[in-house]
């Protein structure tokens, strides 16, 4: 038989374990709801504790949305202009370099401009798009002359908060009447200045031209051969070479109520068909001219 002194051990570890038991017995079993006429607890907490348990929870979600909005309303009303952009100049993501933008672009994952002139279907979407970018220029124009400039060789008034109409028959042949030249396997691409807050054309060399040039070319060598004649509406010639170019009267843009950016109709006269051309549009003439514009055109 063991001894009194070696059972004790074993013992206590068996009230421990039992003791461990209860508690968790006790936790688990614990009741919803308490009927006890002293209490009456419900999941642990009386009736006003449960008041002020979501009293609590309830000013503390008032006062962050009140915080939210103060802090919302301090953004938008005290920081953040109507009248101009919050960063501009170097600091803005262009950084003066404002590069070109370009029409047709129906699909903005791709820069493709692919179709058939004999099929409507594959080239009435690029046409369309053509003409949907062009009824915001037509909206304005039919506007009274009134609140613009008039901007011939010169801007009358030099007001910069008065604009300058950029009416689409300047873009010669390049016009909605002649589907912009699909239908004829002449297809043109509009090209524009991306807007820049505050952008002045900054001119290499004012003896060539007072306005920012583009010229289009291939991407490769081989391309310049399947490039055929090309055409800008309205045009320079300088050195030789026939350039678009972008008035610089139209500048600088100043977020003006009106306000249309000057386009540069690119016409490819006579593209090699069933050949895949690597087109890319470049700024001349300014410095800081950003990223030119590369797409592709394959006529079938």
């Amino acid at each position: 038989m063991l001894g009194s002194d070696e059972k004790q051990p074993f013992l206590k570890e068996k009230e421990v374990t039992n003791h461990k038991k209860r508690n968790i017995d006790s936790w688990y079993k614990r009741p919803v709801w308490d009927d006890d006429q002293k209490t009456k607890y419900m999941m642990g907490r009386s009736f006003c504790g449960w008041i002020k348990f979501w009293l609590h929870y309830l000013i503390l979600y008032i006062c962050l949305l009140i915080i939210m909005m103060g802090m919302l309303i301090i953004i938008t009303q005290l920081i953040i202009s109507n009248d101009q952009p919050y960063i501009t100049g170097m600091d803005s993501p262009l950084a003066l370099s404002p590069g070109l933008g370009m029409r047709p672009r129906n699909d903005f994952k791709t820069t493709l401009i692919a179709y058939a002139s004999s099929d409507p279907q594959t080239y009435m979407p690029f046409v369309q798009d053509i003409r949907t970018f062009l009824y915001f220029y037509e909206e304005v124009n039919i506007q009274p002359q009134d609140g613009f400039a008039t901007c011939d060789k010169i801007k009358s008034p030099d007001d910069v908060d008065l604009v300058c109409k950029f009416y689409p028959h300047d873009m010669g042949v390049c016009v909605k009447e002649n589907n912009f030249g699909y239908d004829r396997s002449q297809p043109c691409v509009i090209m524009k200045i991306n807007k820049v807050y505050g952008w002045l054309p900054d001119i290499v060399n004012k003896t060539l031209s007072n306005n920012p040039l583009v010229r289009c070319h291939g991407q490769n060598p081989q391309d310049l051969e399947n490039f055929g004649e090309v055409l800008y509406f309205p045009n320079i010639t300088v050195d030789g070479k026939t350039y678009g170019f972008f008035s610089h009267l139209y500048f600088p843009y100043l977020m003006q109520v009106a306000y249309r950016s000057p386009l540069v109709a690119v016409q490819f006269a006579s593209p090699k068909r069933h050949v895949l051309l690597m087109v890319r549009c470049e700024l001349f003439n300014v410095h800081n001219p950003g990223d030119p514009m590369d797409f592709e055109i394959l006529v079938d």
